[in-house]
C-alpha cells in the first residue's frame, strides 16, 4: 500500500492502478485496498463502490470513515432511506465521530419529512457542539417554510450559578431575538445580544445570539420563552445546586424499612395499575416499607389529581417535582430521601404480585456483598423470560399470579448477573453508600444510567444477582424516537469509555446463560398447565422437525450435537411462549412423560434427514397416529436405526411438496401414497 500511496501522490495513475491492484491480491493489505477501490468506484458506479466498502467494513468494523464512504454509496444509489438506516446504525456504535454525523444529517434531510426532519434536529439539537454540524442541521431548518424561525437552547450551569445557552431566528440572523424569562413569579424581557463562539464557528454573526443569565438565587423552575411563548430546547430548568448525596448514616440492612420508589411521568391507567398492585401487595409483604411516587411534572391532570387522592388517603407518599427533572436527577433525590433504608426502583408501568418485596430482600440479604436484586419479567434484560435479552408481551394480572406463584414455588437459586435492570431494582443502602448515586452530570436523561451504577458497584467488589422465585410484569416497549437514540449513542460510548472490558464481559455472560437453567425449571413448572391452553385443532398437532424446519404452533425441533441431541418443546400460548429442552438420549424418558400429558391427536414429521431415533419412536410409543411431510431423501437412504419402509407404511399419508422429490420418489410404492 505504501507503493500505491507514493504512486498516487506523485499523479502516475497507471503505476497506482497496478500497485492496488497488486495488494487487493494480498491477505494482509487487501482490506485497506479494498477502501480505495471503493473510493476510485464511488464517482461513476456507486453500486461496485458499495461492494468493495461493505467488504472492507467488514474488515475495519469501527472504521468511521468506511461507515460515512457506504452512506455516501448508498445516497449515490437513489437510496436515502436505506442510507439513514444504515448512517443510524453506524453512528449509534461510533457517536463521537464528526464524519458520520454529517453523513446522516444528510441521509435524514433526503429521506425523512419535513415534520419529521425538524423533530429529530430539535431533539439533537441541545447535543451539537460542533460549528459544521450546527451549521448544517440550521440551514436545514431554515429551508422549510411556513414555519417559525426562532430557535434556541439553554442549560443551567449550578458550578456557575448561571444559565447559558444561545437563541437565533433562523429567518433573519442579522437581528438579536427577544425573549422572556420567568422565575419566582417575575417575568423579565431581555435580549440574545451576547456573542456566543458556537454561532460564530458556525458562519453566523458574530455580534450576538448567545445568552448568559446570573441566577444568584436557588430557583426551583426558570422558564425562557421566545416572545411568541415557545420555550427554548432546556426550558424549564432547575437552577439549583448540584446534587450532594446525603452522609452514609449508622444502622443500615435489613432491619430497616424500604422505599419503593415508582417515577412517573406519563400513562394514566398503567401508572395507577402499578400503585395498586402494591398496594394490594402490602398485606402479603412482612417488609415494611412506604411507597414513594415521584411525579415529574406530568402532562396528564388526570394523573396528577389521582396521585394526590391517594396521597391524601395515606396509601402513597407523593413528592412533586416542579418541573421534569427525568430519571436520573429525579431518583437521585428520592433515594436521599431515606438514608438508613433500602430502595427498589420500580416502574411505573410494573404490576407486583404477593411477597413480591419479601423474596427480594431475602436474595438481597443472602450474601453481604450483593448490591442489587432484579426478578424475572416478561421484559427485563438479562432476566426476561421465556427468553432472555427479549422484550416479551405484559401477561395479564391472573396470568401473571399464575407465573410468580410458579416461580415461587419451584425456587430457582439466585444468580450472579453483569448488570441490573431498572425496571424493578432492589438496591442494598450499604451498596448505595459505598457506591453512590446516579451520575446526572454526564449521562443523558434517563438511558443507561443502572448499567453504570452496576458496573460502577462491580469495581468495588459488589454483586448483582437475579432472583427467579420472583416474577414482576413489565409492559415497556415505548418507543421515544430520536430522543432515545440519541440517548442511548451518547450514554453507550460514555459507558464504553469507562468500562472497556464491559462488553466482552457480557457477551461471554450471555454465551454462559447461567440462567437458563432457571428459565428451564419455571417451564417445566408451567408444563401441568399447558394441556388446558392446547384448546385449539392446531395445538394438538406436534410437529416434529429440525431446528430450522418448523413454525408450527406445537412443535418438537432437534439439533444434533455430536454424539447426543437437543430437542425442544415449543407451543405458541399466549402471551408468552413455552419452550423446554431436552438432552436426548438421557432425556427420552422424561420427553416421553411429558408428551403422554398432552392432548395430542396426530404427530407430523416434517423433517426425517438425520432425525434422533428417539424422536422416530415417538408415534409408536405415543400410540398417535402420524403423517409425514417429506422435505429430504430420508425414506429413500437405508438407515440401520429403523425400518424406513415400514415407518413410511404406517403413516397416515405422505406428503411431497416439490415436484423434484415427486419425481425420485414415483418408483417407491408405500400403503399411504
Amino acid at each position: 500500500m505504501d507503493m500505491f500511496h507514493r504512486h498516487r501522490q506523485a499523479d502516475e495513475h497507471d503505476l497506482a492502478t497496478v500497485a492496488l491492484e497488486c495488494a487487493l491480491q494480498t491477505p494482509e493489505y487487501r482490506p485497506e485496498a479494498l477502501v480505495w477501490k471503493g473510493i476510485e468506484a464511488l464517482p461513476q458506479d456507486p453500486k461496485l463502490a458499495f461492494i468493495y466498502l461493505l467488504n472492507a467494513a467488514h474488515a475495519f468494523p469501527l472504521r468511521a470513515d468506511i461507515h460515512a464512504l457506504l452512506g455516501r454509496s448508498i445516497i449515490a444509489q437513489g437510496q436515502p432511506l436505506l442510507a439513514n438506516r444504515y448512517m443510524s446504525n453506524a453512528w449509534q456504535k461510533l457517536p463521537a465521530d464528526a464524519s458520520l454525523r454529517m453523513m446522516l444529517w444528510q441521509a435524514r434531510s433526503l429521506s425523512e419529512t419535513p415534520e419529521d426532519l425538524r423533530r429529530i434536529i430539535l431533539a439533537h439539537l441541545p447535543d451539537i457542539t460542533a460549528a459544521n454540524e450546527l451549521a448544517l442541521v440550521l440551514k436545514l431548518l431554515a429551508a422549510q417554510t411556513g414555519l417559525p424561525g426562532t430557535l434556541g437552547v439553554v442549560r443551567y450551569l449550578p458550578d456557575v450559578q448561571e444559565i447559558h445557552g444561545w437563541a437565533i431566528d433562523v429567518h433573519n440572523v442579522q437581528t438579536p431575538v427577544s425573549l422572556q424569562l420567568e422565575a419566582n413569579g417575575h417575568l423579565i424581557s431581555m435580549v440574545a445580544s451576547a456573542p456566543h463562539p458556537l454561532l460564530t464557528a458556525a458562519g453566523l454573526p458574530a455580534t450576538h445570539g448567545g445568552i448568559r443569565i446570573k441566577v444568584p438565587n436557588a430557583t426551583p423552575a426558570v422558564h425562557v420563552r421566545f416572545d411568541n411563548g415557545t420555550a427554548l430546547l432546556g426550558s424549564p430548568m432547575s437552577a439549583m445546586p448540584t446534587f450532594i448525596a446525603p452522609p452514609a448514616a449508622l444502622k443500615v440492612g435489613d432491619k430497616q424499612p424500604v422505599d419503593v420508589l415508582i417515577p412517573v411521568y406519563d400513562g394514566l391507567e398503567e401508572t395507577l395499575e402499578c400503585i395498586n398492585s402494591a398496594l394490594e401487595a402490602r398485606k402479603r409483604n412482612r417488609t415494611p416499607h412506604r411507597l414513594v411516587v415521584i411525579e415529574d411534572a406530568t402532562p396528564v391532570p388526570a394523573l396528577r389529581k389521582a396521585l394526590k387522592v391517594l396521597a391524601g388517603k395515606g396509601k402513597i407518599t407523593l413528592v412533586q417535582n416542579p418541573i421534569n427533572l427525568g430519571f436520573i436527577r429525579s431518583m437521585n433525590r428520592a433515594m436521599a430521601l431515606s438514608p438508613r433504608q433500602d430502595v427498589v426502583w420500580l416502574n411505573a408501568d410494573t404490576r407486583v404480585q404477593g411477597d413480591w418485596l419479601d423474596r427480594l430482600r431475602t436474595a438481597a440479604y443472602a450474601d453481604e456483598t450483593i448490591a442489587s436484586v432484579t426478578p424475572f419479567t416478561n421484559n427485563g434484560e438479562l432476566m426476561s423470560f421465556p427468553e432472555s435479552r427479549f422484550s416479551h408481551p405484559m401477561p395479564s394480572a391472573a396470568e401473571q399470579a399464575r407465573l410468580d406463584d410458579l416461580a415461587r414455588m419451584t425456587g430457582s437459586p439466585a444468580m450472579e448477573l453483569e448488570t441490573g435492570c431498572g425496571f424493578c431494582l432492589y438496591i442494598k443502602r450499604s451498596a448505595l453508600d459505598s457506591v453512590g448515586y446516579l451520575d446526572e452530570v454526564e449521562l443523558l436523561r434517563g438511558y443507561g444510567e443502572e448499567t453504570d451504577w452496576c458496573l460502577r458497584a462491580r469495581d468495588l467488589g459488589w454483586l448483582h444477582v437475579g432472583a427467579p422465585n420472583v416474577f414482576v410484569a413489565h409492559q415497556g416497549g415505548i418507543s421515544f424516537g430520536a430522543e432515545k437514540a440519541l440517548r442511548v449513542a451518547h450514554n453507550n460510548a460514555i459507558l464504553k469509555r469507562r468500562y472497556p472490558d464491559a462488553s466482552s464481559r457480557y457477551e461471554n455472560f450471555c454465551l454462559r446463560d447461567p440462567i437458563r437453567p432457571a428459565r428451564q425449571a419455571l417451564q417445566r413448572a408451567r408444563l401441568a398447565q399447558l394441556p388446558e391452553q392446547l384448546s385449539t385443532p392446531a395445538l394438538r398437532q406436534l410437529h416434529i422437525a429440525n431446528s430450522t424446519g418448523s413454525q408450527a404452533p406445537l412443535s418438537l425441533t432437534w439439533r444434533n450435537k455430536g454424539q447426543h441431541a437437543q430437542a425442544t418443546l415449543q407451543a405458541n400460548v399466549l402471551p408468552l411462549a413455552f419452550s423446554l429442552d431436552y438432552e436426548l438420549p438421557a432425556d427420552t424418558e422424561q420427553l416421553l412423560h411429558d408428551l403422554r400429558s398432552l392432548p395430542l391427536e396426530e404427530l407430523i414429521y416434517q423433517n426425517l434427514a438425520n432425525c434422533p431415533e428417539a424422536l422416530c419412536a415417538l408415534a409408536e410409543q405415543l400410540d398417535r397416529p402420524y403423517r409425514i411431510v417429506c422435505r429430504d431423501d430420508a425414506l429413500l437412504t437405508p438407515d440401520s436405526r429403523f425400518d424406513s419402509a415400514d415407518f413410511a407404511r404406517k403413516a397416515q399419508s405422505i406428503e411431497l411438496p416439490w415436484q423434484a422429490l415427486r419425481e425420485r420418489y414415483q418408483p417407491v410404492s408405500y400403503n399411504s401414497p
